[in-house]
């Protein structure tokens, strides 16, 4: 009489199981199995890390004891020494040409430019040792007293005239060589008497007409002891100025 009821309870607990949702069952899985993430790109190429030995789940549901992974020893790479980098040893390049000059700018306020100053004026001195007297070789020669530059009126006049006649030759430049002495061991002293005189004929000359640039004054001061000639006196010297060295003054195009 009860087997009837055992029946009828048996079938709706089965169908009360095929009901059950599927995500109510139990599932179990390993973590060592899912995929791990990429690391990041690094200049460095990371060691890998040891891998461990696959370790089935438990067909009871229960999860298996956690094992030590085995890690194989690895050497350590050894240290690469650093190159150094190579020796330049070529040779500079020479430029092709110089560097150009350095151009100055022009002042920013204007410059006053002034003609040259003439020579002051000679003088004759009337008591006045002096003389002249011609050289060989064209020049002239003006003898003076011990520690006197002055000139008397016939010197002045005759320097005067061969300023003149050098004034019509342009080709040739004018050396006064002065000499002059003291009592004495001074040496300055004779050589600014001897400069005074140079001074003195120059001044004539530049008023006769003569071009300074032509006008060459040497003070020389006491002679060498080896000079016979007159010790205090100037000698006029013309010499001729050297040729051109541009090619046009030989005849050949620049």
């Amino acid at each position: 009489m009860h087997r009837p009821i055992l029946s009828s309870l048996s079938l709706a607990a089965f169908l009360a199981c095929l009901s059950l949702p599927a995500a109510q069952a139990q599932v179990t899985s390993n973590l060592d199995d899912l995929p791990q993430a990429k690391p990041a790109p690094s200049a460095k190429k990371p060691v890998p890390a040891p891998r461990t030995a696959h370790t089935p789940a438990a067909h009871d549901g229960t999860k298996p004891a956690a094992q030590k992974p085995a890690v194989a020893s690895t050497p350590a790479p050894a240290a690469t020494p650093a190159r150094s980098a190579p020796a330049h040893e070529t040779v500079p390049e020479v430029p092709p040409a110089p560097p150009p000059p350095v151009v100055l700018p022009p002042p920013f306020v204007p410059v006053q430019l002034h003609p040259p100053v003439p020579p002051a004026d000679v003088t004759a001195v009337a008591d006045a040792a002096s003389r002249t007297e011609s050289l060989p070789d064209g020049g002239l020669r003006v003898l003076f007293p011990s520690g006197s530059e002055a000139l008397n009126a016939d010197s002045l006049k005759t320097l005067q005239a061969y300023g003149a006649e050098l004034s019509h030759h342009p080709e040739e430049r004018v050396v006064l060589i002065a000499h002059a002495t003291l009592p004495g061991d001074d040496v300055s002293m004779p050589r600014r008497i001897a400069l005074a005189r140079a001074l003195a004929v120059r001044s004539i000359f530049i008023h006769a007409g003569v071009a300074t640039t032509r006008l060459y004054p040497r003070a020389l001061g006491r002679p060498d002891a080896g000079d016979s000639a007159h010790a205090d006196r100037l000698d006029v010297v013309i010499e001729t100025n050297p040729a051109d060295p541009s090619p046009s003054a030989n005849g050949l195009p620049k």
